[in-house]
């Protein structure tokens, strides 16, 4: 019988994108003894997690030869696609930039690495641990990924704001239940969930926030079928100069609601909390 420390989380978690924020702003926070994997430093806020599907039921086998990657205009750092600017385009007008992407995968891009042999090898490291994890009946893993409300799908850019969040949620739902179905039958002794999460505008936005509220509103009643070892949330996109750190902050709120397994963990947070309170009221008293 194994002892577990009433204090430790015994989870993996895992990112699948769709960028590098569940990484960056949750696991190297609140989990930095977990190594980097496959899906941790990528661009996959469009194609999705229909991409990820596909990349781990092929056993990352579009990830083995260097000529697997190479240099290429995704619409998201061109503005010349198409011969016109794409108001979604993250560089100025008149930008040509190649990016390093997946043959197979090309709405999938890896701008933070070049098209080396040592990236080549990164990626296969990072895939056999994540191969390793699926394998790991010990724990229970947590896969985490976003869609971005303001990005299109399948690199469809406009010219305009792409604010179609009703097909971005209905998006975000199927191909969770997707994902869901294919680690489970893969994996079938695997203890998992899925936090599928909306990013969501920085502030209230009347094109966005109430439809993401209907959404998430009716996804909280009892469970059913489709929504079995699925979770869905939001955070809250970045800005810049966000120097109230408010979105860090919201990452921090997944954390603290759905990766806090043990329930000692909960009470001492809970008990850290309440000098705070204290405190706060005994100021509101004083100024009364």
């Amino acid at each position: 019988m194994k002892i577990r420390h009433p204090f430790i989380n015994h989870l993996n978690v895992i990112s699948l994108g769709g960028g590098c924020t569940v990484k960056t702003e949750l696991i190297r926070k609140y989990f930095p003894e977990q190594p980097a994997l496959f899906f941790d430093y990528l661009w996959n806020l469009d194609d999705g997690l229909e991409a990820c599907t596909r990349i781990i039921l092929n056993n990352f086998q579009n990830f083995q030869e260097v000529d697997d990657l190479l240099f290429y205009p995704h619409p998201k750092w061109n503005t010349y696609i198409e011969l016109k600017p794409i108001s979604l385009c993250s560089n100025l007008p008149g930008t040509i930039q190649n990016i390093l992407v997946s043959k197979s995968f090309p709405n999938i891009s890896f701008f933070h690495y070049k098209h080396t042999t040592d990236t080549l090898q990164s990626f296969k490291r990072k895939s056999e641990r994540f191969k390793k994890m699926l394998q790991d009946t010990d724990r229970q893993t947590i896969f985490l990924y976003y869609r971005q409300y303001d990005e299109p799908i399948n690199s469809v850019y406009a010219e305009r704001n792409d604010y179609s969040i009703v097909a971005k949620l209905s998006r975000l739902e199927s191909e969770s239940i997707r994902f869901r179905d294919a680690i489970e039958k893969k994996y079938p002794a695997l203890q998992f969930k899925l936090i599928a999460l909306i990013m969501e505008p920085f502030t209230f936005h009347p094109q966005v926030t109430p439809i993401i509220d209907e959404f998430l509103r009716k996804k909280s009643m009892p469970e059913s079928e489709l929504s079995r070892k699925i979770v869905y949330d939001r955070v809250l996109a970045s800005v810049p100069d966000d120097k109230a750190k408010i979105s860090s902050k919201s990452w921090g709120r997944i954390y603290q609601k759905h990766l806090i397994t043990s329930p000692l963990r909960r009470i001492g947070k809970a008990c850290l909390a309440i000098p705070v309170k204290l405190a706060k009221n005994f100021q509101q008293l004083r100024k009364r």
